[in-house]
């Protein structure tokens, strides 16, 4: 997939979350949120030529270097990811159960990996 791409999915997915509740739908929230991470993160990675298009990484852990060594414009939204990813491996894969700052916290790294992806309305 193109940048572009990627971005009009993750463009879409953005929309769906905004339409879930923090407190009623928080781990469908932060799933969400780790696969509109995934088309914004390998947006940005292919305009940054770090990979070509028609290679994919699923999360921040799955990269095949150490975060610090990606472009340092990059920083911004794969800090964000980690975190996503983060929340993910806590409250979705674990019997912890989040509350409804968690699920705002989701979506604020969302946003904040968003923007610095360049969608300024996320």
């Amino acid at each position: 997939m193109t940048p572009e791409q990627h971005l009009g999915k993750a463009r879409r997915i953005l929309e769906g979350l905004a339409k879930l509740d923090p407190t009623d739908d928080t781990l469908a929230l932060i799933d969400g949120t780790m696969i509109a991470g995934y088309h914004l993160g390998n947006a940005e990675l292919h305009r940054h030529r770090v990979s070509e298009v028609a290679v994919h990484f699923n999360t921040p852990s799955k990269l095949e270097m150490p975060m610090a060594a990606l472009p340092p414009a990059l920083a911004p939204a794969y800090d964000a990811f980690a975190a996503l990813e983060n929340l993910r491996t806590t409250y979705v894969r674990s019997p912890h159960t989040p509350d409804t700052e968690v699920g705002r916290e989701a979506r604020r790294l969302m946003r904040a990996m968003a923007r610095s992806c360049g969608i300024e309305d996320a």
